[in-house]
């Protein structure tokens, strides 16, 4: 069977290089992005340059952050999360780069150094002028008092605050990319789950793994435009299939 094979390359692996996407945390009760019922079917995305120059559109992105961030807050790692925290307690986790905002492998028992918020983190909110970094929580609880619109507290800055997370328009933060890189670089092993592989550049991580001659295997719904890249791809539920062969 294909799962015993895969099983069998995990063991003899070392240094594991894993990308997460979306599809990580739907067994967790959190909704994906780009699905027919997905989230960017419910609200509109709105861009970073918005974000900087329009309040209505900074107020209308903090109402839709105000509605799905607390189920991100109460979500819990389903066994896919913690069957790659096991893993790295095995020490066989190199990298974990993860496309999620949600701090469900945190919860879930990888280690913080591992891993690389590539897309950012709902949990935190940050100050787009000085950078001071916020409680999401607290930011959310004054929400209402400050009119969907809060501002940095520290004297004399008063820029606008937004989840530590990359936006549309966004650069992604060159230092992760750049840790990203020497993960697959290093590896000898590298996993992707639950992501489309439709974004970049995380998608790109395949195809270099792959040109790197390290074996590839791709867990996720639906096909991807990397599936023809992999040594196995599967369909398979992560939280039935990762505890199974990550055991």
């Amino acid at each position: 069977m294909e799962t015993d094979k895969i099983k069998n390359i995990i063991e003899k692996s070392k240094k594991i290089t894993i990308l997460t996407g979306a599809g990580m945390s739907t067994e967790s009760g959190i909704a994906d992005y780009r699905s027919p019922a997905g989230i960017w079917e419910q609200y509109k995305a709105v861009t970073i340059q918005e974000l900087g120059s329009d309040i209505q559109k900074r107020k209308y992105y903090w109402r839709y952050k105000a509605e799905t961030i607390p189920g991100m807050i109460k979500a819990e790692p389903n066994a896919g999360h913690k069957a790659i925290g096991e893993l790295d307690k095995q020490g066989k986790l190199h990298y974990l780069l993860t496309q999620n905002i949600d701090g469900l492998h945190e919860k879930g028992g990888v280690s913080k150094e591992r891993i690389v918020n590539l897309h950012g983190t709902n949990l935190e909110a940050i100050c787009w002028s000085c950078k001071k970094v916020y409680d999401i929580e607290k930011t959310l609880a004054k929400l209402e008092e400050c009119d969907y619109d809060p501002r940095c507290e520290v004297e004399g800055c008063d820029g606008f605050l937004k989840p530590n997370t990359v936006s549309f328009g966004q650069n992604l933060n060159p230092d992760h990319l750049g840790i990203a890189g020497k993960a697959v670089a290093e590896c000898d092993l590298f996993l992707a789950l639950g992501s489309s592989l439709a974004v970049h550049p995380a998608a790109s991580f395949v195809e270099t793994a792959y040109s790197s001659q390290k074996p590839v295997i791709i867990i996720n719904r639906d096909p991807t435009p990397y599936d023809g890249l992999a040594l196995y791809k599967l369909t398979n539920s992560l939280a039935e299939i990762l505890p199974e062969i990550m055991a």
